[in-house]
């Protein structure tokens, strides 16, 4: 198959903010939790977690960049306002507040997949704020944290561009590479169907290396979730962090003399294991990649910036795991349950009639697009071709412009999958099915 992500041969050198001059290398990250709503505490929590473990690994925090919605830690649903924990304590004089201290760069309506490229590729116009100031020498570590559908991840907002297809990644992470933006990059995948991003995407050659916390067809989970994630004895009714993200986290926070040597490849082998209710994958310069050490891309780097914490005296290894795509549900039902409220049961009657709603929307559109005729089955394998590539991208814009998105809808991009492999690649009856499918206009609130 032909390649779909070409590595570039020029590269343009950059003098970064930070006074750099000549080529010694740096590292940069850009850390992403694209959902919003209290139920998906554990998204947020992801990453300010995950903004620490690079301080504390000596990370220099004027090359980090966050992006989140921060609606989650003064949500009016928190049991403790102003502060966010990736792990359950007994009491709050041990616990670990990662929100405390974890500067935010993009909020709110800032975070949409725009902004997010600009941020990726250095605009800082586009971005409107602070960008990747990376150059030809330097390590990037990109962690995107959230949800996602085959082929693509999401974004919070009521516009359009509330998802981010892999095609449109993939042009950005070249373009990159193209302008001298990074000599490696590493991505840390936390989304269903995550492998669906990359897989048959990223060559063998490639400048970048991405870990997923699930493959192509599946799901990821939430972890410390319910009665194994309270706090202080409280519970939160929801999930405290995601199963893959708090294991390499976890992982990277052990001492120094236990990690510093430590591979990708030896970290990969030790999420893999911990992580075991979906399949952990890697793509794109594996054997490459897997020879360098964690630290190029997590840290140390300048030990005047480290920052330790405490950490947990003992991981609960047994925890329970929850699929990600019940999570919203799960919230609501516990919450009812516990409290009574009104609200909280139409909140919840709300939102299986979004799922119902899904379900329709997505059997019309199959209907119309096999024209009456036996949906093809879904090839046995997952795998990317480049006219199933352009027709899932295609198909996925008009459902973007013509449906809209919700998390209810998420699901969506499995099928739309199934409908280009069963029309060899065609996308035209398929965006014609999606317009003819939905309304005139979008639903007012896509995910809030």
């Amino acid at each position: 198959m032909a390649r779909m992500f070409l590595a570039a041969t020029a590269a343009v050198a950059f003098v970064d903010l930070l006074g750099r001059a000549g080529a010694a290398e740096q590292h940069w990250a850009l850390l992403v939790a694209g959902s919003s709503g209290y139920w998906n505490y554990r998204h947020q929590a992801d990453v300010c977690h995950a903004y620490h473990v690079l301080i504390e690994r000596g990370f220099h925090p004027e090359r980090i960049i966050t992006m989140m919605f921060d609606d989650v830690a003064n949500s009016s649903h928190n049991p403790f306002r102003g502060k966010l924990f990736n792990f359950p304590w007994k009491s709050l004089e041990e616990a670990v507040d990662v929100y405390a201290g974890c500067k935010i760069d993009y909020r709110g309506a800032d975070l949409n997949p725009n902004t997010f490229l600009a941020v990726l590729e250095g605009n800082a116009t586009g971005a409107g704020g602070r960008v990747l100031r990376s150059d030809s020498d330097d390590h990037v570590f990109l962690n995107f944290v959230d949800h996602g559908d085959v082929g693509l991840i999401c974004f919070p907002g009521e516009d359009d561009d509330d998802v981010l297809h892999a095609k449109d990644l993939l042009a950005a992470l070249e373009r990159a590479h193209k302008k001298g933006m990074y000599k490696q990059l590493a991505i840390y995948l936390e989304t269903c169907n995550s492998g669906s991003m990359f897989a048959d995407l990223l060559p063998e050659d490639s400048p970048v290396y991405a870990v997923t916390a699930a493959n192509a067809q599946e799901s990821s989970f939430g972890t410390y979730c319910y009665e194994q994630g309270l706090i202080a004895g409280k519970e939160m009714d929801t999930c405290l962090g995601d199963l893959f993200s708090v294991n390499w986290m976890e992982d990277s926070e052990r001492p120094l003399e236990q990690t510093s040597e430590e591979t990708l490849a030896a970290q990969f082998e030790r999420v893999k294991e911990l992580t075991n209710e979906s399949h952990v994958m890697r793509y794109g310069s594996v054997d490459v990649f897997g020879r360098e050490l964690v630290s190029d891309f997590q840290g140390p780097g300048d030990e005047r910036f480290a920052s330790p914490r405490r950490r947990p005296t003992k991981a609960l290894r047994s925890r329970t795991s929850v699929d990600s795509r019940d999570i919203k549900l799960e919230h609501l039902r516990r919450r009812y349950a516990r409290t009574g409220d009104a609200w909280v049961l139409a909140e919840m009657h709300r939102e299986l009639a979004a799922r119902a709603d899904a379900e329709r929307l997505a059997d019309a559109i199959m209907s119309k697009a096999s024209l009456g005729r036996p949906l093809a089955a879904a090839p046995a394998k997952f795998r990317w071709t480049p006219s199933l590539f352009d027709c899932h991208h295609r198909a996925v814009s008009a459902f973007t412009s013509s449906c809209g998105w919700r998390e209810s809808r998420l699901g969506t991009g499995a099928m739309l999958y199934r409908l280009c492999a069963g029309a060899e690649g065609d996308a035209a009856p398929i965006v014609e099915a999606i317009r003819g499918a939905c309304p005139a206009s979008k639903p007012e609130a896509v995910w809030v």
